[in-house]
């Protein structure tokens, strides 16, 4: 009976994070007066009226489509569109960098005073080829879908007992400051390839040599679609795991991360559905306790929903609208 209600607990908690993660449903958005965001008539993005508000005045930039008005007419998309007269990259990446530096000079939006001076691309789907880029703190606000990578370090003791590295994030970090994460995470910058971010990420975050690096698994993805006061962020993870040796102990190199701690199984269950982890690097472990067996369908009657929860169709959203 015990057991029973623990799992009960644990459950309710998975739960509990998960719909935490998947707050965004389209067509709910679409109703409470989000607007689809276009570049060349793609839905790239959608914008929440709070933010919508201070757009308005950006006439230059942007055109906002009503649904009878003459542009709809014409073929253009109910929606906010970034104008058609910027055609190449370049130009595209310009005029949006225009209206987000004046943005932040005005100093209304709370997300760009996390300004990082890192560019993401923007596309549809991510097999495409991207449209422009744009400063990564501004991505909530339009709601683009954002990519990133995150690693599960993991070793194995002498009986063989799988046991995770866990990170506590910098007081100082800009997101989710003094919480639980990753042994290893980052955002997919514009000018970086997958694997190549995966690297950089363990070697700056954790000071994993290239030799340990030799053993990273590509082993999934994980999506959601998330808001919080930032604005709106679909997001997918690529997934590694790293099977580190026994005696390796990460170190920060880059003072993102305050210390590392290794965890037991079943010491990371009850770190995830605490009130002080990041909430999808929670996802990312809960997905590695999926895939390893640690949660299965004997023991945990969710485990289906959890799975299905995890793997948000993002491109799908804007591809099919």
């Amino acid at each position: 009976m015990e057991n029973e209600m623990s799992t009960n607990n644990f459950a309710k908690a998975i739960l509990k994070l998960l719909k935490r993660l998947n707050k965004v449903n389209l067509d709910e958005a679409l109703h409470r007066g989000c607007k689809p965001f276009y570049v060349e008539n793609k839905q790239v993005g959608l914008i929440r009226p709070d933010f919508l508000t201070h757009l308005k005045h950006y006439t230059e930039e942007l055109q906002i489509v009503e649904e009878d008005s003459y542009a709809n007419k014409n073929g253009n998309k109910p929606g906010v569109h970034l104008s058609s007269k910027y055609h190449s990259y370049k130009e595209k990446t310009e005029a949006m960098n225009r209206l987000l530096e004046n943005l932040r000079e005005k100093d209304v939006i709370l997300a760009l005073r996390g300004w990082r001076n890192e560019n993401y691309k923007v596309a549809q789907m991510y097999t495409e080829k991207a449209l422009l880029e744009v400063e990564r703190s501004c991505c909530g606000l339009f709601g683009f879908i954002q990519y990133g990578v995150h690693v599960n370090g993991f070793t194995k003791d002498d009986n063989g007992e799988i046991k995770i590295w866990i990170g506590k994030r910098s007081k100082t970090k800009q997101t989710f400051p003094d919480m639980y994460d990753n042994m290893c995470a980052g955002g997919l910058a514009a000018d970086l390839g997958v694997l190549e971010c995966v690297k950089k990420e363990c070697k700056e975050e954790a000071s994993v040599s290239d030799e340990v690096l030799e053993g990273l698994k590509f082993v999934g993805n994980v999506s959601y679609f998330y808001e919080d006061e930032r604005g709106l962020f679909p997001e997918c993870q690529f997934i590694y795991d790293l099977q580190v040796p026994i005696d390796f102990t990460p170190v920060n190199a880059d003072g993102e991360v305050a210390d590392f701690h290794l965890y037991s199984v079943d010491e990371v269950k009850q770190l995830i559905i605490g009130d002080n982890f990041k909430p999808n690097c929670a996802a990312i472990c809960l997905e590695f306790l999926i895939r390893h067996g640690f949660i299965n369908p004997d023991t945990d009657p969710y485990v289906s929903y959890y799975v299905e929860q995890l793997h948000a169709p993002l491109q799908s959203y804007y591809a099919g609208k």
